[in-house]
């Protein structure tokens, strides 16, 4: 009831009108008490750095496993053998928390008590059989105790679970076995054709040129597909260090896996043997007729001819490998899929957008060729306001320092229909590979800068027979 006193109002509860209300309050202020105890309690825990503290508090509930795990890390420097005790009673009491069992298997480990780690590490696969980590220190521990055999079945299970550890697998058993040991025990089996790419790159990028080659014939004789990025980077490694039958090998196997779209046009049909022995002194004949291919010029490049691959443009570049590259290049715009073609559907387009004097080199591709050998270059150009004397052409050098001198062929200035344009030339005894580009010179003739539009399509490179 409301009582008045003394001009105070005063609020008066009787309990025992209300008992739901005051076991209410009891209910309410007990449990706060019991939050408020835990946190208290909680962060005792979690803050202790000294034994001694640990004890004390140990002494009030030995059955808390984070006490006693707290205890096993406070003991880590001054008592292992105790601290290890404590961390493994906190796996007894708590056997359903993935951190004692990690940290037990630390201590173990710096204990060199094996039974112990093997122990841990294998409640902690239970626990996690789908964490990489803990997968990664089993396969890495079994390594340094010399148990190869689990510790290829945890890597395997590490890369099935999360490839990002290749590099790091690789890495680790560089060492222990041959790569086609490591292949054939961790991927020979696995359908991850990306990851078995991966491993190739990784032996290349190691100096191990040899063994990355004859795991990607391994790789390549398996149909399953991969993205051409995932081969990029080893491709690009080869044409790099000269390895170029290799690197040609390798570009023919992705044009088979159908990886590298291959036109009709780029199709090598068969030739007869008399003609064969020039092709085959560089190492580089297409099938003889009757299907043999001479052993000297195996895996060596043959389109039909046409040693240009895309030439008509017909398809995106891939910027790698044996196809056309763009340079970023600054006031200069290239499409590669630009309409009105000589021949086709699509040709490349070059917009020279602001009226400059500098040398250009928008677009090239690496072709291999053979050494000692006569070339003939011959494309369609069209042109459209090109201003300057000195316009686009195109140009032929050997990728080798002191190889043979640059060929190139007449500019094309003004405005202009498709026309065609042709330049011969010889290759130097150690030519492998050529540059072929389109190139602007600067001027040295006004007007010296150079704006307007120009066209390529139809691009044929042909080998010239034998004298």
């Amino acid at each position: 009831m409301i009582r008045p006193q003394l001009g105070v109002v005063r609020s008066e509860i009787s309990l025992r009108a209300h008992p739901r209300a005051f076991f209410f309050v009891l209910v309410v202020g007990g449990a706060s008490l019991f939050v408020a105890a835990e946190a208290v309690l909680l962060g005792t825990v979690s803050s202790f750095e000294t034994p001694e503290v640990g004890r004390r508090l140990l002494a009030l509930d030995a059955g808390d496993p984070r006490l006693q795990h707290r205890l096993g890390q406070a003991y880590k420097d001054t008592d292992p053998s105790e601290g290890l005790l404590h961390l493994r009673r906190a796996t007894e009491l708590s056997p359903a928390s993935r951190l004692y069992w990690s940290d037990l298997e630390l201590a173990c480990e710096s204990r060199s008590d094996t039974q112990c780690v093997d122990q841990a590490a294998e409640q902690l696969a239970r626990l996690c059989p789908m964490v990489p980590s803990y997968h990664w220190l089993m396969a890495d521990y079994y390594l340094r105790t010399n148990r190869l055999d689990v510790a290829l079945q945890e890597f395997r299970r590490l890369l099935e679970l999360d490839p990002k550890y290749a590099t790091a697998t690789w890495g680790s058993l560089q060492a222990l076995q041959k790569p086609e040991t490591i292949f054939q025990e961790m991927l020979a089996d696995n359908r991850d054709a990306k990851l078995r790419v991966g491993y190739v790159d990784f032996l290349s990028d190691q100096g191990d040129h040899d063994s990355a080659y004859r795991i990607w014939r391994l790789v390549a004789a398996d149909s399953r597909p991969f993205p051409f990025s995932s081969a990029a980077p080893y491709l690009q490694r080869l044409i790099d260090l000269g390895r170029i039958k290799e690197a040609v090998n390798v570009w023919q196997d992705l044009e088979r896996l159908g990886i590298v779209k291959t036109l009709e046009a780029n199709v090598a049909p068969r030739i007869s043997p008399a003609s064969a022995p020039a092709l085959r002194a560089a190492g580089r004949a297409p099938a003889l007729a009757g299907g043999a291919t001479p052993p000297e010029a195996e895996g060596l490049p043959n389109e039909k001819g046409n040693l240009v691959f895309n030439g008509d443009f017909e398809q995106e570049p891939l910027n790698a490998g044996f196809d056309w590259r763009a340079v970023p290049t600054t006031y200069l715009a290239v499409d590669f899929s630009a309409p009105g073609a000589y021949r086709g559907a699509h040709c490349l387009r070059v917009d020279f957008t602001v009226s400059r004097n500098d040398e250009y080199e928008p677009v090239y591709q690496i072709v291999p060729v053979l050494p000692r050998h006569a070339y003939t270059l011959q494309a369609f150009v069209r042109s459209q306001d090109i201003t300057s004397d000195s316009g686009p052409c195109l140009r032929v050098s050997d990728t080798q320092p002191g190889g043979f001198p640059d060929a190139v062929s007449e500019i094309t200035v003004g405005t202009t229909p498709w026309h065609s344009v042709r330049l011969s030339f010889s290759t130097g005894p150690h030519t492998r590979t050529v540059r072929l580009s389109i190139w602007r010179p600067r001027s040295r003739v006004f007007p010296t800068e150079i704006s307007g539009t120009s066209w390529l399509d139809a691009v044929t490179l042909h080998s010239e027979p034998a004298k």
